[in-house]
């Protein structure tokens, strides 16, 4: 008897990995200091600290980091620069930002939750 229909069997209910179709690697340089994280969507998760918000914010403007924007800070005028990148893909296209900001206020009002870790 062959065993490739157990094996089929067997392999029926083990569920599928696949990798998810949003994902970002993120990327924070402010001075001397430069973090990274990455971050998952549908299902949120990556090692983003705020990763169901930053996923629900991207949602909003389907994955495009640069029409995130939520107009809700008073920011001072000190300059801190910070440049921030995001590669990857959301529901399987390719996306890309890249920006610098004047300080770590104006970046988070300009980007949400996204770079927020």
């Amino acid at each position: 008897m062959a065993p490739l229909p157990l094996f089929a069997a067997i392999a029926a209910l083990i569920p599928a990995f696949s990798a998810p179709e949003s994902s970002f690697v993120l990327s924070v340089q402010r001075g001397d200091s430069l973090l990274f994280s990455n971050l998952t969507c549908e299902p949120a998760g990556g090692l983003h600290p705020r990763a169901d918000e930053a996923c629900l914010a991207l949602s909003s403007v389907d994955g495009q980091v640069g029409g995130l924007s939520t107009g809700q800070a008073l920011c001072t005028l000190e300059y801190d620069p910070v440049r921030v990148t995001a590669s990857g893909t959301w529901r399987g296209e390719t996306r890309s930002f890249d920006a610098e900001f004047a300080n770590p206020c104006v970046m988070r009002a300009e980007t949400g939750p996204v770079f927020d870790f």
